[in-house]
Protein backbone atom coordinates (compact mmCIF):
# COMPACT_ATOMS: atom_id res chain seq x y z
CA UNK A 1 0.00 0.00 0.00
CA UNK A 2 1.45 3.36 -1.06
CA UNK A 3 -0.10 6.27 0.83
CA UNK A 4 1.44 9.72 0.87
CA UNK A 5 1.31 11.72 4.07
CA UNK A 6 -0.04 14.75 2.20
CA UNK A 7 -3.06 12.67 1.22
CA UNK A 8 -3.78 12.05 4.89
CA UNK A 9 -3.51 15.78 5.62
CA UNK A 10 -5.77 16.49 2.64
CA UNK A 11 -8.36 14.06 3.95
CA UNK A 12 -8.28 15.54 7.47
CA UNK A 13 -8.73 19.02 5.99
CA UNK A 14 -11.69 17.80 3.94
CA UNK A 15 -13.24 16.05 6.93
CA UNK A 16 -13.07 19.35 8.82
CA UNK A 17 -14.19 21.70 6.03
CA UNK A 18 -16.83 19.41 4.43
CA UNK A 19 -16.21 21.28 1.18
CA UNK A 20 -13.69 20.45 -1.56
CA UNK A 21 -13.05 24.09 -2.52
CA UNK A 22 -12.48 25.26 1.05
CA UNK A 23 -10.30 22.27 1.87
CA UNK A 24 -8.23 22.76 -1.31
CA UNK A 25 -7.72 26.41 -0.39
CA UNK A 26 -6.62 25.41 3.11
CA UNK A 27 -4.12 22.96 1.63
CA UNK A 28 -2.96 25.57 -0.92
CA UNK A 29 -3.65 23.44 -4.00
CA UNK A 30 -6.13 23.71 -6.85
CA UNK A 31 -9.45 21.97 -6.41
CA UNK A 32 -8.88 19.50 -9.32
CA UNK A 33 -5.50 18.49 -7.88
CA UNK A 34 -7.00 18.19 -4.41
CA UNK A 35 -9.88 16.01 -5.70
CA UNK A 36 -7.38 13.73 -7.49
CA UNK A 37 -5.39 13.29 -4.27
CA UNK A 38 -8.51 12.36 -2.30
CA UNK A 39 -9.46 9.86 -5.00
CA UNK A 40 -5.92 8.45 -4.95
CA UNK A 41 -6.21 7.96 -1.18
CA UNK A 42 -9.54 6.15 -1.60
CA UNK A 43 -8.00 3.89 -4.24
CA UNK A 44 -5.06 3.15 -1.95
CA UNK A 45 -7.22 2.13 1.02
CA UNK A 46 -9.76 0.36 -1.17
CA UNK A 47 -12.85 2.18 0.12
CA UNK A 48 -14.89 5.28 -0.53
CA UNK A 49 -14.19 7.73 2.27
CA UNK A 50 -16.36 10.63 1.13
CA UNK A 51 -20.04 10.74 0.18
CA UNK A 52 -19.98 13.27 -2.65
CA UNK A 53 -23.76 13.15 -3.19
CA UNK A 54 -24.43 15.21 -0.07
CA UNK A 55 -24.10 18.95 0.43
CA UNK A 56 -22.05 19.64 2.42
CA UNK A 57 -20.14 16.47 1.71
CA UNK A 58 -20.16 13.81 4.42
CA UNK A 59 -17.83 11.03 5.44
CA UNK A 60 -18.90 7.48 4.73
CA UNK A 61 -18.80 4.97 7.62
CA UNK A 62 -15.37 3.93 6.32
CA UNK A 63 -14.34 7.57 6.17
CA UNK A 64 -15.33 8.19 9.79
CA UNK A 65 -13.27 5.22 10.93
CA UNK A 66 -10.33 6.16 8.72
CA UNK A 67 -10.36 9.73 10.07
CA UNK A 68 -9.17 8.38 13.43
CA UNK A 69 -6.49 6.28 11.74
CA UNK A 70 -5.31 9.21 9.60
CA UNK A 71 -4.98 11.51 12.59
CA UNK A 72 -3.12 8.78 14.50
CA UNK A 73 -0.68 8.22 11.61
CA UNK A 74 0.02 11.94 11.30
CA UNK A 75 0.58 12.20 15.06
CA UNK A 76 2.94 9.23 14.99
CA UNK A 77 4.96 10.80 12.20
CA UNK A 78 5.17 14.12 14.05
CA UNK A 79 6.18 12.28 17.21
CA UNK A 80 8.85 10.24 15.42
CA UNK A 81 10.33 13.24 13.62
CA UNK A 82 10.30 15.19 16.87
CA UNK A 83 12.31 12.47 18.60
CA UNK A 84 14.86 12.27 15.78
CA UNK A 85 15.41 16.02 15.66
CA UNK A 86 15.08 16.58 19.42
CA UNK A 87 12.12 18.84 18.82
CA UNK A 88 9.07 19.27 21.03
CA UNK A 89 6.71 16.32 20.85
CA UNK A 90 3.76 18.45 21.93
CA UNK A 91 1.83 18.13 18.67
CA UNK A 92 2.13 14.35 18.58
CA UNK A 93 1.07 14.00 22.21
CA UNK A 94 -2.22 15.86 21.97
CA UNK A 95 -5.16 13.60 22.86
CA UNK A 96 -8.46 15.08 21.75
CA UNK A 97 -11.25 14.38 24.23
CA UNK A 98 -14.90 15.29 23.77
CA UNK A 99 -16.78 15.21 27.05
CA UNK A 100 -20.21 15.92 28.43
CA UNK A 101 -20.09 19.18 30.39
CA UNK A 102 -20.54 17.65 33.83
CA UNK A 103 -18.04 14.85 33.18
CA UNK A 104 -15.46 17.30 31.86
CA UNK A 105 -15.49 19.26 35.10
CA UNK A 106 -15.84 16.28 37.46
CA UNK A 107 -13.89 13.44 35.84
CA UNK A 108 -11.09 15.01 33.80
CA UNK A 109 -9.39 16.68 36.81
CA UNK A 110 -9.10 13.21 38.38
CA UNK A 111 -7.47 11.78 35.25
CA UNK A 112 -4.93 14.53 34.61
CA UNK A 113 -2.66 13.86 37.66
CA UNK A 114 -2.35 10.19 36.67
CA UNK A 115 -0.92 10.92 33.22
CA UNK A 116 2.50 12.02 34.45
CA UNK A 117 3.45 8.43 35.26
CA UNK A 118 3.69 7.29 31.63
CA UNK A 119 6.41 7.93 29.07
CA UNK A 120 4.40 9.69 26.35
CA UNK A 121 3.40 12.81 28.32
CA UNK A 122 -0.14 13.10 26.92
CA UNK A 123 -1.57 16.57 26.55
CA UNK A 124 -5.34 16.43 27.00
CA UNK A 125 -7.25 18.77 24.73
CA UNK A 126 -10.75 18.66 26.21
CA UNK A 127 -13.84 20.06 24.55
CA UNK A 128 -16.76 20.22 26.97
CA UNK A 129 -19.96 20.19 24.93
CA UNK A 130 -23.51 18.92 24.95
CA UNK A 131 -23.71 15.13 25.38
CA UNK A 132 -25.34 14.48 22.03
CA UNK A 133 -22.91 16.78 20.25
CA UNK A 134 -20.01 15.05 21.99
CA UNK A 135 -21.32 11.69 20.77
CA UNK A 136 -21.46 13.08 17.23
CA UNK A 137 -17.79 14.14 17.60
CA UNK A 138 -16.86 10.48 18.05
CA UNK A 139 -19.16 9.34 15.24
CA UNK A 140 -17.39 11.76 12.91
CA UNK A 141 -13.92 10.80 14.11
CA UNK A 142 -13.30 14.34 15.37
CA UNK A 143 -11.92 13.18 18.72
CA UNK A 144 -9.76 10.37 20.05
CA UNK A 145 -11.85 9.67 23.15
CA UNK A 146 -15.37 10.45 24.27
CA UNK A 147 -16.51 10.75 27.89
CA UNK A 148 -20.28 10.46 27.96
CA UNK A 149 -23.21 8.50 29.30
CA UNK A 150 -24.64 5.13 28.37
CA UNK A 151 -25.23 4.78 24.64
CA UNK A 152 -26.01 1.32 23.28
CA UNK A 153 -24.79 2.27 19.79
CA UNK A 154 -21.34 3.09 21.12
CA UNK A 155 -20.99 -0.22 22.96
CA UNK A 156 -20.97 -2.08 19.63
CA UNK A 157 -18.29 -2.35 16.90
CA UNK A 158 -16.58 -0.38 15.44
CA UNK A 159 -16.43 1.29 18.88
CA UNK A 160 -14.83 0.21 22.13
CA UNK A 161 -16.29 1.21 25.49
CA UNK A 162 -15.20 1.30 29.10
CA UNK A 163 -17.72 1.66 31.91
CA UNK A 164 -16.13 4.19 34.24
CA UNK A 165 -18.77 4.52 36.92
CA UNK A 166 -22.36 4.92 38.01
CA UNK A 167 -24.17 7.95 39.37
CA UNK A 168 -27.64 9.24 40.18
CA UNK A 169 -29.57 12.23 38.96
CA UNK A 170 -30.90 13.70 42.20
CA UNK A 171 -33.81 16.16 42.49
CA UNK A 172 -32.40 18.94 44.69
CA UNK A 173 -33.00 22.54 45.70
CA UNK A 174 -31.30 25.12 47.90
CA UNK A 175 -31.86 25.26 51.66
CA UNK A 176 -33.13 28.12 53.80
CA UNK A 177 -31.21 29.51 56.79
CA UNK A 178 -32.58 26.68 58.93
CA UNK A 179 -31.24 24.01 56.59
CA UNK A 180 -34.68 23.11 55.23
CA UNK A 181 -35.32 22.74 51.48
CA UNK A 182 -36.84 25.82 49.88
CA UNK A 183 -39.20 23.74 47.75
CA UNK A 184 -41.20 20.55 48.00
CA UNK A 185 -43.17 18.65 45.39
CA UNK A 186 -46.85 19.40 45.86
CA UNK A 187 -49.65 17.87 43.82
CA UNK A 188 -51.76 21.02 44.22
CA UNK A 189 -49.09 23.64 43.55
CA UNK A 190 -46.45 23.70 40.84
CA UNK A 191 -42.79 23.61 41.78
CA UNK A 192 -40.37 25.86 39.84
CA UNK A 193 -38.26 23.57 37.70
CA UNK A 194 -34.79 24.24 36.36
CA UNK A 195 -34.95 21.87 33.42
CA UNK A 196 -32.47 20.28 31.11
CA UNK A 197 -33.09 20.91 27.43
CA UNK A 198 -35.69 18.31 26.36
CA UNK A 199 -33.46 17.00 23.56
CA UNK A 200 -30.43 16.51 25.82
CA UNK A 201 -29.43 13.19 27.41
CA UNK A 202 -30.22 14.42 30.94
CA UNK A 203 -33.49 15.88 29.74
CA UNK A 204 -34.55 12.53 28.33
CA UNK A 205 -33.76 10.81 31.63
CA UNK A 206 -35.82 13.26 33.69
CA UNK A 207 -38.69 12.95 31.22
CA UNK A 208 -39.25 9.40 32.57
CA UNK A 209 -40.61 10.85 35.85
CA UNK A 210 -41.82 14.20 34.53
CA UNK A 211 -45.51 13.33 34.78
CA UNK A 212 -45.19 12.08 38.38
CA UNK A 213 -44.52 15.51 39.87
CA UNK A 214 -46.20 18.89 39.43
CA UNK A 215 -43.51 21.01 37.77
CA UNK A 216 -43.43 24.38 36.06
CA UNK A 217 -40.34 24.96 33.95
CA UNK A 218 -38.76 28.36 34.68
CA UNK A 219 -35.41 27.83 32.95
CA UNK A 220 -33.84 25.36 30.53
CA UNK A 221 -30.25 24.50 29.64
CA UNK A 222 -28.18 21.49 28.61
CA UNK A 223 -25.40 22.53 31.01
CA UNK A 224 -25.33 21.05 34.49
CA UNK A 225 -23.11 23.83 35.84
CA UNK A 226 -25.65 26.54 34.95
CA UNK A 227 -28.52 24.64 36.52
CA UNK A 228 -26.42 24.05 39.65
CA UNK A 229 -25.73 27.79 40.01
CA UNK A 230 -29.42 28.59 39.72
CA UNK A 231 -30.28 25.89 42.26
CA UNK A 232 -27.84 27.45 44.73
CA UNK A 233 -29.46 30.84 44.09
CA UNK A 234 -32.80 29.37 45.17
CA UNK A 235 -34.44 29.58 41.77
CA UNK A 236 -36.02 26.12 41.76
CA UNK A 237 -35.57 22.36 41.71
CA UNK A 238 -33.23 20.56 39.31
CA UNK A 239 -32.09 16.99 38.73
CA UNK A 240 -28.31 17.12 39.11
CA UNK A 241 -25.75 14.27 39.00
CA UNK A 242 -24.58 13.32 42.49
CA UNK A 243 -20.91 13.78 41.65
CA UNK A 244 -21.58 17.43 40.74
CA UNK A 245 -23.17 18.33 44.09
CA UNK A 246 -21.31 16.08 46.52
CA UNK A 247 -19.73 18.97 48.43
CA UNK A 248 -22.90 21.07 48.44
CA UNK A 249 -24.91 18.19 49.90
CA UNK A 250 -22.28 17.63 52.59
CA UNK A 251 -22.31 21.32 53.55
CA UNK A 252 -26.10 21.42 53.65
CA UNK A 253 -26.32 23.98 50.86
CA UNK A 254 -28.73 21.79 48.88
CA UNK A 255 -31.22 19.13 49.92
CA UNK A 256 -32.92 16.21 48.26
CA UNK A 257 -36.54 16.73 47.25
CA UNK A 258 -39.22 14.08 46.78
CA UNK A 259 -39.38 10.32 47.12
CA UNK A 260 -36.48 7.92 46.39
CA UNK A 261 -38.08 6.69 43.16
CA UNK A 262 -37.42 10.14 41.67
CA UNK A 263 -33.66 9.53 41.88
CA UNK A 264 -32.52 8.35 38.47
CA UNK A 265 -29.56 5.96 37.95
CA UNK A 266 -27.12 6.80 35.16
CA UNK A 267 -23.83 5.24 34.02
CA UNK A 268 -20.94 6.98 32.32
CA UNK A 269 -18.41 5.57 29.90
CA UNK A 270 -15.28 6.27 27.92
CA UNK A 271 -15.64 5.46 24.22
CA UNK A 272 -13.25 5.22 21.29
CA UNK A 273 -12.98 3.66 17.86
CA UNK A 274 -11.41 0.19 17.87
CA UNK A 275 -8.64 1.48 15.58
CA UNK A 276 -5.37 1.86 17.47
CA UNK A 277 -4.67 5.38 18.72
CA UNK A 278 -1.29 7.10 18.71
CA UNK A 279 0.91 6.24 21.76
CA UNK A 280 -0.26 9.16 23.90
CA UNK A 281 -3.89 8.29 23.17
CA UNK A 282 -3.32 4.66 24.11
CA UNK A 283 -1.68 5.81 27.36
CA UNK A 284 -4.76 7.85 28.29
CA UNK A 285 -7.04 4.89 27.49
CA UNK A 286 -4.86 2.55 29.58
CA UNK A 287 -4.93 5.08 32.43
CA UNK A 288 -8.73 5.04 32.33
CA UNK A 289 -8.69 1.22 32.38
CA UNK A 290 -6.40 1.28 35.40
CA UNK A 291 -8.62 3.86 37.10
CA UNK A 292 -11.60 1.52 36.71
CA UNK A 293 -9.61 -1.53 37.86
CA UNK A 294 -8.53 0.25 41.05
Amino acid sequence: MNIESKWLEDFLALAEQRNFSHAAEQRNVTQPAFSRRIRALENAVGAELVDRTKTPIALTPSGKLFRVSARTLINQMVDGIGQLSDLSKLGGNIVRVAAAHSLATSLVPNIQPLLSHGKHNPLLSVEAIDVDQATEELHEGSCDLLLAFDDERLRLPPYQSLRIGEAELLPVCACDNKGEPLFQFDSKQTTPWLAYSPSSYMGRQVEAVRDQVNLQAVFSSSMTDILKILVLKGQGVAWLPDYAIKDELARGEVALVGEPYLRLPIAYYAYRYQARLHPAGEQVWNTLCQLVAD
